[in-house]
């Protein structure tokens, strides 16, 4: 009897826990959890041409509700910067890596934010929200459209490593990506999911 009455809360748990994550509710209630953002690039990004520190910006395409409360509305600008990159010589590899920190809000002021890009596609891309956890770490192989692998971690320091074999990493303009995004707590609090 006991047995049964454990299958039973089992799986009355785990129906929930699936009812949930199929409503799109956030895995964590902390101030850590993360939020889907889709973004159009705006800055083109070029191996060949760019330099550390550059800035970048990519444009929300739809409005994000931060935890917290705080909104960022469709057309609010994600800036950042590249913290490094290195052309392809003789065929080598190339590596652009990009740090997206802040959210522009057209009128407002700049809010902080922990970014990690979570997916790199063509313009006009149906995309689908991913499922998102403060420990991800997304591997995207090089098969895909744009010719290069996106490598990211929710809990690294940068929102995401572009590598390509052989030739320059270039990304157009237009260019569609995927962002997991967390506010960043005011400075002298501890900062939000790190």
């Amino acid at each position: 009897m006991k047995i049964a009455q454990y299958l039973v809360v089992a799986g009355t748990a785990l129906v929930l826990s699936f009812s949930t994550v199929a409503q799109g509710v956030p895995h964590s209630t902390n101030e850590g959890q993360l939020v889907a953002a889709n973004a159009e690039l705006v800055t083109r990004i070029d191996a060949k041409t760019a330099k550390a520190g550059d800035i970048v910006t990519a444009k929300l395409t739809s409005s994000v509700h931060l935890p917290g409360g705080a909104e960022l509305k469709r057309n609010t600008l994600l800036t950042g910067h590249i913290d490094q990159v290195q052309p392809a010589v003789n065929n080598g590899a190339s590596t652009v890596v990009l740090t997206f920190d802040k959210a522009q809000p057209r009128g407002g002021e700049a809010i902080a934010i922990k970014s990690t890009i979570v997916g790199i596609y063509p313009n006009g891309t149906d995309l689908v929200a991913p499922d998102l956890s403060p420990q991800m770490k997304i591997e995207e192989a090089p098969v895909s459209a744009h010719g290069y692998r996106l490598t990211s971690d929710a809990q690294g320091s940068t929102s995401g490593v572009l590598t390509a074999d052989g030739k320059d990493v270039h990304v157009a303009d237009g260019t569609e990506l995927q962002f997991a995004v967390a506010p960043i707590a005011a400075a002298g609090a501890p900062a939000a999911g790190n």
